[in-house]
């Protein structure tokens, strides 16, 4: 298209040229509307082309102008050609009109309502001045109305086929000038459409005293923002000079290019700087502005640049950030080519938590972490200090996915020594990182047997989050709660679980694995109350769980025991076998494997196979306390009291763990019983108490076999367990042996003397309290024996503890 001339006293349209696309719905726009139509859009939208051969098809007068480089305009002839009556007034590139020129021009159109204005502008502020100028009415035809359609390039191409079509203007967004370009390089090998924009850009910018090396250096990266033009020396006002000549918009207060116009300056840019000085830019503005904005951003920068050692260290600084958005950051991270991994230890780490999150994927981690592992032994000099650490200790951390040293234990220790040396600002610049690497250290620690390493991890990781005020604390407050509730500390648990379940959890994390053990924890408290199908609620409230989580075997013992507490051994046992069979071949710790074992021990006790039971505890007796204790519990069923002690005693000195103590010594009350070593039974069972006392612990109790329930009973009452207690080891007795007498009915006033006996143990008090006589009293208790069968108050409250009849007794305080 030519410039436009002077012609007989009015300035006449340029030249269109025959190659240009008609545009018959929009020239159908201009013709319906009478007043103003402002065409907005970007350079190369095909602005002044739509108004040029629109304007030639006009049977009116036509005036074209535009301003000049003041942005004057030429007033007076316009009026003059209003003047003549009816006409078309075109204005091209309205957005370079001066301010000062709008309100006459305003004047003119007002005056003269047989005009027919439209105007051409790379901004639709042009129409908020014009329309406070005038009182004529003011449409818009925009950017995306410019924009190409399929069927518009069909009837301008008919010979292209259906899928090229689409294909190029998905490619070009429907720009026209993108448009050209891209039919021009499926005709020719050159783009004179492209090269015709190259020239106009540097035209612009160098006419209004605008750095083009400047807009090259924008267009090294997708957006910028003020920070980043501070960061390379660029005056920041230059961003509003290119949104208001086209070449780009804001979307908040990022600057963006039109994608076209950058890829066009973009090749420029690849010719004028040096491999060296683009790295430099990107890497500034990833600093100064996307690693705090646009983690995503920046990693997806550095890598398309191939700054290995800059995406690296975006990772080091933002793991938990990439890791929250799984996907995206796969599919970002997935294009580094694997040789170029080697020695970037962060991005690494990233990929093999990516990958670990699945079971499917797990191989692939492992590999990365073997490949990993081999080049910082080659190179131990390799990334700074810091990044070595936390390799390092990440490194140790994965020991329990798939240990490959016999001293795995040791490395985590001296992971753990390593990293909490790091000095203040290097554990601060890793962020969230920091203490999730504490918390993974921890949960190594305990697969390893190490629970007091375990516990400080998990206690350092939450003091750390709570201090920085960060809502990621659920994760180590969680790992605590899960902790304190296996071991047994069940009022430590609450605690932790109350604080947990208040407070505020980020985004998405109650459905990932950072949530698993908050839920392992408040199953294994609702099976301390007696409560089976709130354990079931907890262990199924993530969907498909079992199949991606790494405690599965953990989940399973937990499982193992709801089953039991629901007297559905079978159905659990089936459900454990096909969990074993399904799962059963991944990697794991010795104890990590024990859990299972003591899960199918568990059940299988419970259906009286003790000799199949016995055979899969034994296996992983010595690999932890749980499975040690099943099988002394075995060795009991079995009726051999020797073998049970020796296994429970090994429990007691090895576990400080409340719940493997009470379950070993129970199982040591009921073999010393079996021996007749009433002494030592006794001595047990005062140990049981005071640990029931502080752990508030109950579902152990449910464990004592039946044949040893009544003298057990006696004992542990002997030795002062409340008979709220007691009546548990009873319920839970005959709730397993489904052959027990139905409990006998005491009348109401038969069960006040029964408590009262339990309290006051003396006749004359109990007819005190209810003002009846001794021989009142007399007659009850003789009844009361009568119906429990027993001749004696130690058998009357021995019996009834068994039947439960004390079970709402003072329930609340117990």
């Amino acid at each position: 298209m030519t410039e436009h001339v002077y012609e007989h006293g009015a300035w006449i349209a340029p030249r269109v040229s025959a190659n240009a696309f008609a545009r018959p719905r929009l020239f159908a726009r201009l013709d319906g509307w009478p007043d103003i139509t402002l065409v907005t859009g970007p350079i190369g939208s095909g602005k002044t082309t739509l108004l040029a051969a629109w304007m030639h098809l006009q049977k009116k007068p036509g005036f074209w102008a535009r301003p000049n480089y003041r942005g004057d305009l030429p007033l007076s002839e316009i009026a003059n050609f209003a003047a003549h009556g009816s006409g078309v007034l075109v204005i091209d590139n309205a957005e370079q009109i001066a301010t000062r020129q709008f309100a006459e021009l305003g004047a003119i159109i007002d005056q003269h309502s047989a005009l027919q204005i439209a105007l051409a502008s790379r901004t639709a502020q042009t129409a908020v001045e014009i329309a406070s100028r005038c009182e004529a009415g003011i449409k818009l035809i925009t950017g995306s109305d410019l924009q190409f359609t399929v069927e518009e390039l069909s009837d301008a191409e008919p010979h292209l086929s259906e899928e090229a079509r689409h294909e190029l203007i998905r490619s070009t967004g429907g720009l026209a000038v993108a448009v050209s370009a891209g039919l021009e390089d499926l005709h020719s090998d050159t783009s004179i459409a492209k090269e015709r924009l190259r020239n106009k850009l540097r035209s612009e910018l160098i006419t209004r005293l605008l750095d083009y090396q400047a807009a090259v250096k924008i267009s090294v990266v997708p957006k910028v923002d003020r920070a980043v033009l501070r960061s390379w020396g660029i005056r920041e006002n230059l961003l509003d000079h290119l949104h208001t000549i086209g070449m780009g918009s804001w979307e908040r207060d990022w600057f963006v290019m039109q994608p076209f116009i950058r890829g066009v300056i973009h090749e420029d840019a690849e010719l004028q700087l040096a491999d060296s000085e683009r790295s430099e830019l990107v890497a500034l503005a990833i600093r100064s502005s996307y690693l705090e904005r646009d983690e995503q951003l920046a990693l997806q920068v550095a890598i398309q640049g191939a700054d290995y050692e800059l995406a690296n260290e975006i990772v080091l600084f933002r793991m938990v950030e990439f890791l929250e958005h799984r996907e995206d950051t796969l599919r970002i991270v997935s294009a580094v080519p694997a040789s170029k991994l080697r020695g970037q230890s962060a991005l690494t780490i990233l990929l093999i938590l990516l990958n670990n999150s699945h079971p499917d994927t797990r191989p692939r981690a492992l590999q990365l972490m073997a490949r990993e592992s081999l080049m910082q032994r080659v190179q131990p000099g390799r990334g700074s200090h810091c990044e070595r650490v936390v390799y390092r200790a990440f490194e140790a951390a994965a020991m329990r996915l798939a240990p490959f040293k016999v001293d795995a234990l040791n490395s985590v220790r001296r992971a753990y020594s390593d990293f909490s040396s790091l000095s203040e600002s290097d554990f601060e610049a890793l962020g969230r990182l920091g203490p999730m690497i504490y918390v993974h250290l921890g949960i190594s620690a305990f697969y390893l047997r190490d629970v007091k390493l375990a516990r400080s991890c998990f206690e350092l990781a939450d003091a750390e989050h709570m201090s920085a005020g960060r809502k990621d604390r659920v994760d180590p407050l969680s790992m605590r709660a899960g902790l304190a509730a296996l071991n047994g500390e069940v009022p430590l648990a609450r605690r932790l679980l109350d604080a947990a379940s208040t407070a505020e959890w980020p985004e998405g994390w109650l459905d990932t694995n950072a949530a698993d053990f908050y839920y392992l924890a408040q199953a294994i408290l609702a099976i301390e109350d007696g409560d089976h199908e709130a354990a079931s609620r907890w262990l199924l409230a993530r969907p498909h769980f079992l199949e991606t989580t790494e405690h599965w075997r953990l989940y399973a013992l937990v499982a193992s025991r709801r089953d039991n507490l629901a007297d559905d051994a079978d159905l659990g046992l089936v459900r454990l076998r096909q969990l074993r069979e399904q799962r059963g071949t991944e990697a794991g710790t010795p104890l990590d494997r024990s859990f299972l074992d003591a899960a199918e021990a568990e059940l299988l006790l419970a259906q009286g196979k003790f000799d199949q039971a016995r055979k899969i505890a034994a296996r992983s007796a010595k690999n932890g306390s749980i499975a040690r204790s099943v099988l002394a519990r075995i060795e009991l069923a079995l009726d051999r009291p020797a073998a049970a002690a020796i296994q429970a005693q090994r429990v007691v000195e090895a576990s400080s763990a409340p719940r493997h103590i009470v379950e070993a010594e129970l199982v040591l009350i009921g073999a010393a019983l079996r021996s007749g070593e009433r002494v030592e039974a006794l001595a047990s069972a005062q140990r049981v108490v005071e640990l029931l006392r502080i752990s508030t612990l109950q579902a152990p109790l449910r464990t004592v076999p039946p044949q040893d329930r009544a003298t057990m009973v006696a004992l542990l009452r002997e030795a002062g367990l409340s008979d709220s207690a007691l009546s548990l080891v009873a319920i839970s007795a005959a709730h397993r042996t489904g052959a027990e007498m139905p409990p006998p009915k005491l009348t109401p006033r038969e069960s006040t003397v029964l408590q009262l006996l339990e309290s006051t143990g003396s006749t004359d008090e109990i007819a005190a309290t209810l003002f009846i006589s001794r021989n009142t009293v007399k007659t009850q208790l003789r009844s009361v024996y009568r119906k429990l069968d027993v001749s004696s108050r130690e058998a009357a409250l021995t019996k009834a503890a068994l039947h439960g009849l004390f079970v709402t007794h003072n329930h609340e305080a117990d």
